[in-house]
């Protein structure tokens, strides 16, 4: 929970997402955001690009491996 508002911030200033005021955003707002989110082709166009990128070198293999290469040495 602490740390949702930091992480809001950096979700906005990286630009993959608009950050709302906690505790003070009315439903309009909120939905704008959604809308705009949605709407926004260079935002998807970046999404699947970084999407593409977690597929082809997924991260729990990577980590499975090293796993199991802590287990074999030990």
């Amino acid at each position: 929970f602490w740390d949702q508002y930091d992480n809001a911030q950096r979700v906005h200033e990286t630009g993959f997402g608009q950050r709302l005021a906690s505790y003070a955003f009315e439903d309009e707002e909120f939905l704008g955001a959604v809308e705009r989110l949605l709407a926004d082709e260079p935002l998807a166009q970046r999404m699947g690009q970084i999407s593409a990128k977690l597929r082809a070198a997924p991260g729990r293999i990577k980590g499975a491996d090293l796993i199991e290469r802590l287990v074999r040495a030990s």
